[in-house]
């Protein structure tokens, strides 16, 4: 009964880690709008093939905890005689052999030990697949908010240089100036159309690319805001640090592989020692006509045996190289997550050096675009007044949709960093 309850526990257990590991951890956990990023998010955790294939994958290992924990299968060996033989005590016509074998005491307790930890072995492969899908869908996400950003920054461009086309116009209306003025004007207008339609362009192929991480139709919209912001995060050392030791999955899952070798150590001891068996062996007898052998009343009475059975486990070598394998393992598992640690903590601050540099970036380009824009607003009354020329204003007016546009590359690359180290420490909270 208590074995039944515990199986029980187990499997409500798995269940509920099923359910929620295919949710992503993000800052709303009420109802999420149908077109947001957690929306997304949670469609990739749900339709993609390779995390629906690792969950699979994790399912499947759970399969081999009955699988350890069983008993071998008892075996019955039956012979039946052609012609009865003569015995003391009746003809023998057939004999029957049942035997169930029982393995050392905590065998099957190592079995399961080591299936359990083979297991969350699958387990954290799955997150590890999860986090990297949920990277991908943050990084494609901001890009095309970006690209959505600079279409936005490039069709207000064009809106400048239709004003600017109508002051050159009456200009030369005025013969205040020449229709080369006009003409220049057009120029950059249609070089301005040329970059709307490289937007629309890179959105079209973008939009496919994340529509494929959430294995849906290609041709499927993508709502993104209208304005592309930084997310707000404050780098907290010593805590992403401690989360990324306890949360990152491929930590996880060499911790795991460690502890399985453990218990395949313990394993290989137990195996080494003897498997107990108890049998009943059962003689079909009948009736002989010889009154010398039939022995009174025990004249074709059947027989029944109780056996006992011990293997001999004498071939130790097989045993040894099997615990020795399995310490090699153990160690080779913990040089293993010393040195994916050390790597993660290096990776860890090469992304806030990029995190560092985009938020710099993002404020240099802030204040570029403001001058930029006083600067021009100037010098298009200048031009007005005729003390500049146009080629002035329309470089102004360049440096200002360049700023523009790389803001939002930068604020864009900003976020992605941020997502990169919530990665690491396989997603905490993000707030969007």
């Amino acid at each position: 009964m208590k074995a039944l309850m515990k199986q029980k526990r187990l499997k409500y257990i798995v269940t509920m880690a099923i359910l929620l590991a295919t949710l992503p951890n993000i800052s709303n956990r009420g109802q999420v709008p149908a077109d947001s990023l957690g929306s997304y998010l949670r469609m990739a955790a749900e339709n993609n093939p390779g995390v629906r294939a690792d969950l699979l994958a994790y399912k499947a290992a759970l399969q081999q905890l009955p699988q350890a924990g069983a008993y071998p299968d008892p075996t019955l060996d039956m012979g039946f005689y052609l012609d009865p033989m003569a015995i003391v005590g009746g003809k023998q016509v057939a004999e029957f052999k049942v035997m169930q074998m029982f393995p050392w005491f905590g065998t099957k307790r190592a079995a399961r030990t080591e299936a359990a930890h083979r297991a969350q072995m699958a387990y954290e492969k799955f997150r590890v697949g999860r986090d990297a899908l949920y990277l991908e869908v943050y990084t494609q996400w901001y890009k095309l908010c970006a690209l959505r950003q600079q279409l936005s920054n490039s069709q207000e461009n064009r809106s400048l240089l239709t004003e600017l086309e109508q002051l050159a116009t009456r200009r030369f209306s005025a013969a205040k100036t020449g229709m080369s003025v006009v003409l220049r004007v057009q120029m950059e207008e249609a070089e301005v159309e040329n970059i709307l339609e490289s937007r629309r362009s890179q959105i079209a192929a973008e939009t496919v690319k994340f529509n494929t991480l959430l294995n849906r139709p290609v041709n499927m919209p993508v709502a993104v805001p209208d304005s592309l912001q930084a997310v707000h995060y404050l780098f907290d050392e010593a805590a992403t640090r401690a989360r990324i030791e306890s949360q990152n999955p491929t930590l996880g899952r060499l911790q795991q592989e460690e502890l399985a070798s453990d218990a395949r150590q313990k394993l290989a001891r137990k195996q080494g020692l003897p498997m107990l068996g108890i049998g009943l062996q059962y003689m079909l007898n009948k009736k002989i006509d010889d009154p010398m052998l039939g022995m009174g009343n025990m004249n074709g009475r059947d027989m029944v045996m109780p056996m006992v059975s011990v293997t001999l486990p004498l071939y130790r070598h097989k045993y040894k190289a099997q615990l020795r394998q399995s310490q090699l393992q153990s160690e080779a598992s913990h040089a293993q997550y010393d040195n994916t640690r050390n790597a993660l903590e290096a990776q860890l601050y090469a992304t806030k050096q990029r995190l560092d540099d985009a938020a710099r970036q993002v404020a240099l380009y802030r204040k570029q675009a403001a001058l930029a824009r006083s600067t021009y607003e100037v010098m298009v009354q200048e031009f007005v007044a005729g003390t500049t020329t146009l080629t002035d204003v329309i470089g102004v007016q360049r440096q200002l949709l360049d700023y523009r546009l790389k803001e939002a590359e930068a604020i864009a690359d900003y976020n992605t960093q941020v997502a990169s180290i919530r990665s690491l420490a396989s997603f905490g909270e993000i707030k969007n």
